[in-house]
């Protein structure tokens, strides 16, 4: 985080007095932790603070919105909360399109637009972009442009962020998990941030329905490209049979990389009929933002994905060929031994 690029932050935070916050559709621990910590920063500096977001929050991200009211989309709500605002911040993605109904509200309101981002895919599309691909959390970034100042850290905030740094790093096992992340996560205990509490209210919430909705898609799952890849579908009867939403897809796609031998995984998740989102992951020798962005996504190398609207079966058998063609390109074993 440069000097400019925060001065230019404190310098939107100074000017203007309404904000709206929103995130990318069907928000992760980061997007939801993020939305928090800013938020309770701005109200903090007496700031009048909304966030709307196109999805609801996930079940076990709920306990941080107790101080927090996080909206979903309604047309009319939104609206209304574009006419109030003057500074519009949007935290997780540089992407126009993965902020879901929201995008179509911009255009309509004279807005300051801040973007803080941490994904390599897009550069933002606001007058302010922070978008730093080398953090490793948007919460990370949002922790850089706080901690100078003093107080700004307050036990709530450092809690929030604390979930948004913890859930993007796998729990800080993913290959995101650096130095800085350890550092930042070694500060906000210091704040009094309970790792043990937090990682149950985030991960013990899971639904018997969900689990076995998991169990459904593990069951099917296809090995192809000689059992280098893993591919993954749930389709709209499994959301409705069990109950659940997009959301509750979290940490699937993570599960098979495990196999050994594995290059990738990708999942296609069909909640409403003819939108799918395509979720990839990399073990290390594959890049999958590319084809993420190709698809209208984004992400990071080893990890990115994309809503498509189409067929099912014609995005699968696209996004597969995209695949396969990256590990048929890789050298074997032997000549990387």
């Amino acid at each position: 985080m440069t000097a400019e690029s925060r001065q230019a932050f404190h310098d939107v935070v100074s000017r203007h007095r309404r904000f709206l916050l929103t995130t990318h559709v069907n928000p992760d621990g980061d997007a939801i932790g993020s939305e928090v910590a800013l938020a309770l920063y701005l109200r903090a500096r007496g700031k009048v603070v909304h966030v709307l977001n196109d999805s609801v929050v996930p079940p076990n991200f709920a306990f941080l919105t107790q101080s927090v009211t996080m909206e979903a989309y309604e047309p009319e709500l939104a609206e209304r909360r574009f006419g109030e605002a003057e500074a519009f911040v949007v935290l997780d993605t540089g992407n126009r399109q993965r902020i879901g109904r929201l995008a179509q509200h911009i255009d309509r309101h004279v807005l300051h637009v801040v973007v803080i981002d941490h994904h390599v895919s897009h550069n933002g599309f606001g007058q302010l972009n922070l978008v730093e691909p080398e953090a490793s959390a948007t919460a990370e970034i949002l922790y850089d442009l706080l901690r100078p100042e003093a107080g700004a850290l307050t036990p709530a905030i450092a809690e929030a962020l604390y979930v948004a740094l913890m859930t993007d790093t796998g729990s800080f096992r993913y290959s995101n998990t650096d130095a800085p992340a350890h550092r930042m996560a070694a500060e906000l205990l210091h704040l009094g941030v309970d790792p043990q509490r937090i990682h149950a209210q985030v991960f013990s919430h899971a639904s018997a329905g969900r689990l076995r909705f998991f169990g459904e898609a593990l069951a099917s799952m296809a090995l192809v490209a000689h059992g280098r890849l893993v591919v993954l579908e749930v389709g709209p009867e499994q959301f409705h049979k069990h109950g659940l939403v997009g959301a509750d897809t979290e940490g699937l796609v993570d599960m098979p990389r495990s196999i050994a031998g594995i290059e990738g995984v990708v999942l296609f998740s069909e909640v409403d009929a003819g939108k799918i989102k395509v979720s990839m992951r990399s073990n290390g020798r594959i890049a999958v933002d590319g084809i993420a962005a190709e698809l209208g996504g984004g992400g990071h190398v080893h990890a990115a994905g994309a809503l498509v609207r189409g067929a099912r079966a014609e995005v699968r058998d696209r996004v597969v060929r995209a695949l396969e063609r990256q590990v048929a390109a890789l050298p074997s074993e032997r000549a990387t031994a």
